[in-house]
């Protein structure tokens, strides 16, 4: 959250204390919104604190339980910006050091410029119809009963002046009319409202959110499978369209009408062979092509009719963040991992290699000083998946690695918190 000054609220690690000092968005930064049904809302620290504020007007971040002081409803306003009042009816606010809670004026150094620090894309279910919305031809639609493949995917695009726009697959805008934009215009920016658990994009000419046509049939993609990974033991489940997941029978044939809890039969180990992986059932043998083209899990060893090739195509518009901030680019087209804001840069996956370039129409490039986004023609990378929703992208035997001051280099040599990126 910035104040009127531009500084972002910030909790302190000595003494809980909370200031609005920040000039970036970091850990010390980042809140999470936990709602109620009523409407109203807690808002808890990276220390695992919560927001208070009491009777007297004290605004802090110390409070290790929820109750009344630690309630507050958000007010939206045109402009895009939020107003938070507590529980006895006062508005937050102030700056620097010196923050209240005790004032019913609402002035300019009271409202909140609200910046999303999750992982922009997401896919987005309409409550009402119990549907995801994709894009379908030129238009976004209500209609999949399960988020499949890139058409589904939407980058939640942030500006400054604290409204967000909704980036479909082929990077097009949704205009508040239903139509899709290649530019971000004003009525293609929305205020976030939250209402009851949910939330509602408010444009300028919808008074109670974006409506979504549902004229298409379904679409279902049999050939794209969802990889599931197992916190626990890393072992991963294949998804299908119709949410259903690969099994294996007692003859190691592979079968995907499992449906319900998944256990041993249900979940494989994936090794990762660059552009390739090959994947090994509960048996101990790697899954294989048939000669009538079924799997089976009975070949003892990765080989030619084991090794398949690794296609990720769910993330054509590519947003990475690792432990220090966003992947972004400077105007020499150098990338940094430490931004507040994230790029969105296009990924190109033929045949298991990874084509990667920005909005100014360069390819990544890796030099002695870093990555950059300048090159006439790609650098080729491949991507592994290891933990929940975080890849490892290997460019020849080093994987991309980041460093606290902003440094992205190609000189990973094993996956840890420096090379493993959201994506």
């Amino acid at each position: 959250m910035r104040n009127h000054t531009g500084k972002y609220l910030t909790s302190e690690t000595f003494g809980f204390r909370i200031n609005c000092n920040g000039t970036s968005l970091k850990k010390k930064q980042i809140f999470f919104l936990e709602q109620q049904e009523d409407g109203k809302v807690f808002i808890r620290t990276h220390l695992d604190r919560y927001l208070t504020a009491d009777a007297a007007g004290k605004f802090g971040g110390d409070a290790e339980q929820k109750g009344k002081n630690e309630m507050f409803e958000i007010e939206a306003q045109p402009d895009g910006k939020w107003a938070l009042k507590s529980a006895y009816g006062y508005y937050t606010g102030g700056a620097g050091e010196s923050l209240d809670a005790y004032t019913k004026v609402l002035a300019e150094d009271r409202l909140w410029t609200v910046q999303l620090a999750m992982h922009p894309q997401v896919a987005i279910r309409n409550v009402n119809r119990k549907r995801y919305v994709h894009l379908a031809g030129n238009v976004l639609n209500a209609e999949e009963d399960v988020p499949w493949g890139d058409d589904a995917m939407v980058t939640v695009r942030f500006f400054d002046e604290g409204k967000y726009a909704l980036e479909a697959s082929n990077g097009c805008f949704l205009s508040d009319n239903g139509e899709l934009k290649s530019e971000a215009t004003a009525d293609c920016r929305y205020i976030i409202e939250f209402w009851g658990g949910q939330i509602a994009l408010k444009g300028s000419n919808v008074k109670t959110g974006v409506e979504v046509s549902a004229s298409q049939d379904v679409v279902t993609d049999t050939e794209f499978f969802q990889m599931e990974i197992n916190k626990q033991t890393k072992q991963w489940s294949f998804k299908t369209c119709k949410s259903l997941y690969w099994t294996m029978g007692d003859d190691g044939t592979i079968s995907n009408n499992h449906s319900g809890e998944r256990g041993p039969a249900q979940y494989f180990a994936v090794e990762w062979l660059g552009p390739k992986l090959a994947i090994k059932a509960a048996n101990g043998k790697y899954v294989q092509t048939k000669k009538n083209g079924g799997l089976a899990a009975t070949s003892a060893s990765a080989n030619e009719e084991s090794t398949y090739t690794f296609e990720i195509i769910n993330r054509p518009k590519l947003v990475l963040r690792g432990e220090h901030g966003f992947v972004g680019m400077l105007p020499s087209g150098l990338l940094e991992c430490n931004k507040s804001i994230p790029e969105v840069f296009t990924l190109d996956v033929t045949k298991g290699v990874c084509r990667i370039s920005g909005g100014n129409g360069k390819y990544w490039k890796v030099g002695p000083n870093g990555v950059t986004c300048t090159g006439s023609e790609p650098d080729l990378f491949h991507v592994q998946l290891l933990d929940h929703s975080r890849v490892l992208i290997m460019h020849g035997d080093k994987c991309l690695q980041g460093a606290q001051n902003g440094g992205f280099t190609c000189t990973g040599t094993k996956p840890d918190a420096s090379t493993l990126w959201e994506y």
